[in-house]
């Protein structure tokens, strides 16, 4: 998987240059990640690579940000779960209450 990962990163550094700042970014993390059991590993690169979708808002953010922006990115990533789940939520307690 490791070799794997690594292809991805610095293919995508070629097709999409908007990409280079968090491909580097990620790459960063890759000796956290690699220390990680290999199941949280998985979750933790799937959590990392979903960052691509913000790449254009990282890159303006600028190299000596991609830190916080990708950390600002995850916890976006995760508050928008948050609240889908809570919509879900909530339609299935109005479901259940017949309202």
């Amino acid at each position: 998987m490791k070799e794997e990962l690594s292809s991805s990163f610095s293919s995508s550094s070629n097709l999409f240059p908007f990409d280079d700042i968090i491909t580097k970014e990620i790459e960063t993390w890759k000796s956290y990640g690699d220390c990680l059991r290999k199941q949280d590993r998985e979750l933790f690169y799937e959590m990392l690579n979903s960052c691509y979708k913000y790449s254009s808002a990282i890159n303006l953010k600028g190299k000596e940000n991609s830190t916080t922006s990708t950390l600002m990115t995850i916890l976006l990533e995760h508050h928008k779960n948050l609240l889908h789940l809570k919509k879900i939520e909530n339609d299935i307690l109005i479901k259940d209450r017949g309202e």
